[in-house]
């Protein structure tokens, strides 16, 4: 007697798993070391007054601003020994992609006086990012895309247009 093997396959549409969120938040402290690595590898020769703090998994370097604000980006780069931000990152992924992180976090960074604002986002999530700096009318914005490699401790950022 032959034993059958009834395979069932549902269509599954447009429903995507979303990663688990301990995966996300790894892939996202990951993404923030290297990106703080590999492109904000302060102080060099040519920048030895810049110093590179980063703000995952603990807090290094918080801002503060003129009207209150504690601001605490993922990667912050100061003009040493003064201590005045220039650079400032914010490294997401697909679920910080939200309203209330654009208007009252990426809109403040933006605007801070004399600090360029770098927001990564990840790969194929542009255009989310894009419309979400737009409704919220945020410019003055440095905007990447974002990818690990996997099995390499590399990053693989591309600027957006």
């Amino acid at each position: 007697m032959a034993i059958q093997e009834t395979v069932d396959e549902r269509e599954l549409g447009a429903i995507l798993l979303k990663p688990s969120n301990k995966s996300s938040q790894e892939s996202h402290l990951l993404a923030v070391q290297n990106i703080a690595e590999q492109y904000f590898p302060f102080p060099t020769p040519d920048y030895p007054h810049f110093r590179t703090l980063v703000n995952e998994p603990e807090t290094e370097q918080k801002i503060f601003t003129n009207y209150g604000n504690e601001l605490e980006p993922d990667v912050v780069v100061l003009q040493w020994p003064e201590k005045l931000p220039v650079m400032i990152a914010e490294v997401i992924t697909p679920d910080m992609i939200r309203d209330d992180l654009a208007a009252n976090v990426w809109a403040v960074e933006a605007r801070l006086d004399g600090v360029q604002f770098y927001l990564y986002v990840p790969a194929g999530h542009a255009s989310d990012a894009k419309a979400m700096l737009k409704k919220h009318k945020i410019k003055n914005v440095k905007l990447r895309s974002w990818r690990n490699i996997t099995g390499l401790k590399t990053i693989d950022v591309s600027p957006i247009r």
